[in-house]
């Protein structure tokens, strides 16, 4: 299995217009709402279970506004990639590091997924936010269609 990010992030999942959240459950839930409207999730709840297991393993937080929250459940239909970016950032705790976070980008992987496949979904999106111009983009997209735009640039660049 060779996933781009650009083949499992849908226009049903991406969000470049929401406030800011009260804190890490609140994004949580609407990212697993987002999923799960996209069909890529069956149980919000169970997903953002899968989230939260997570967290445990260690820090999704990456510095730089961004987090990587991910979850690998039987209750992920499809590979999927929610987006959400907040024009203003709030406080994030992941494994005792607290940061400010205005972009999250968070995976739904099936629990059935080989391990390698799903780190290397992971691995790419990291590559791929190394690169500040492609940070600036996602600041300055209007629309979905910006922003796969920029997904599908920079993964030719990091590929």
């Amino acid at each position: 299995m060779n996933l781009r990010i650009s083949d499992v992030m849908t226009q049903d999942s991406v969000n470049l217009e929401s406030e800011s959240f009260k804190d890490k459950d609140e994004l949580f839930r609407h990212l697993a709402s987002l999923l799960y409207k996209s069909g890529k999730i069956q149980s919000q709840e169970i997903f953002v279970e899968s989230l939260y297991e997570r967290e445990e393993l260690g820090s999704t937080y990456m510095g730089n506004f961004i987090a990587l929250p991910h979850g690998k459940s039987m209750t992920v239909n499809n590979p999927g990639i929610a987006f959400c970016r907040c024009m203003e950032g709030f406080a994030y705790e992941s494994q005792g590091e607290v940061g400010q976070v205005k972009l999250i980008f968070v995976l739904a992987i099936p629990k059935e997924t080989d391990p390698n496949d799903y780190l290397k979904v992971l691995s790419m999106l990291a590559k791929l936010l190394m690169h500040d111009e492609f940070i600036n983009e996602l600041y300055s997209s209007l629309s979905y269609e910006d922003v796969i735009r920029a997904v599908k640039t920079y993964e030719s660049i990091v590929d």
